[in-house]
């Protein structure tokens, strides 16, 4: 298990039937429940590249980014969702990703081609091609057999996340293939609107029921919910303030 106190196994996070959740957008947030969930595991998912070959890292080299795709058929992307709802439910992903061995270090981008989330705030970029140690995922925080939230992914639809890597070995040192363990929940959810719910969504603003927080995208900032998804998804988010004040309005 990870040597840092208070990262939590992601398994530990995810959501039940009937949970009430808020996901925070850069505009703000939406809340509602989950409706029904599913577990998708990939273990092991040895990386590979857009060709389906194995990545096999010599010694102190890296990797550049990768999305997740599927060893069968490279043109699918298994963290990918290609539509706003399913069965007339919104949806998205939440989980995390366990790894070995412990001389790789895995460097997350989402959106693929953004920046990478996790460094301190007044540091220039992290550098995966130097195997810059500023927050990436390595087996002591985020262990191969149990995935912990040291980098928990939201993964709303229509957004493709990637990652970089880099073999820590000396140079001279031995090759090694990055193996990991991708565990995430695919939630299926009902959005509260303020003319049907808005009572309960200013319960949960004010956390006066039980409620999970969750953000879109992970780093600094959530990601945008985006015209389409909006329109989609039926809801306009607002500001927790926004939302408090919903109590007994309607």
């Amino acid at each position: 298990m990870s040597e840092l106190k208070g990262i939590i196994p992601i398994e530990k996070k995810f959501l039940q039937n009937n949970s009430l959740f808020a996901l925070e957008f850069r505009e703000g947030f939406v809340f509602g429940r989950t409706i029904r969930r599913r577990i998708c595991q990939n273990k092991p998912y040895p990386v590979i590249d857009a060709n389906g070959v194995t990545i096999d890292l010599a010694a102190n080299s890296h990797q550049s980014e990768l999305r997740f795709v599927d060893s069968r058929n490279t043109m699918r992307d298994k963290l990918y969702l290609d539509t706003t709802t399913k069965a007339g439910l919104p949806w998205f992903y939440h989980g995390a990703f366990g790894i070995k061995p412990q001389q790789i270090n895995m460097y997350l981008r989402f959106p693929e081609g953004d920046i990478i989330p996790g460094k301190f705030p007044n540091l220039d970029p992290i550098r995966p091609a130097f195997g810059d140690n500023i927050s990436p995922i390595n087996s002591l925080v985020s262990p191969y057999e149990r995935p912990t939230d040291y980098h928990e992914v939201v993964i709303p639809p229509q957004e493709h996340l990637s990652a970089e890597y880099f073999n820590k070995e000396p140079a001279l040192g031995r090759n090694f293939q990055p193996v990991l363990n991708i565990l995430f929940c695919l939630y299926f959810v009902q959005l509260f609107r303020p003319e049907s719910h808005s009572d309960l969504i200013s319960n949960i603003a004010l956390r006066r029921v039980p409620v999970s927080f969750l953000t879109v995208g992970f780093g600094d900032v959530p990601e945008n919910i985006g015209d389409q998804m909006e329109k989609d998804w039926r809801v306009t988010p607002m500001t927790l303030d926004e939302a408090t004040i919903l109590g007994g309005r309607f």
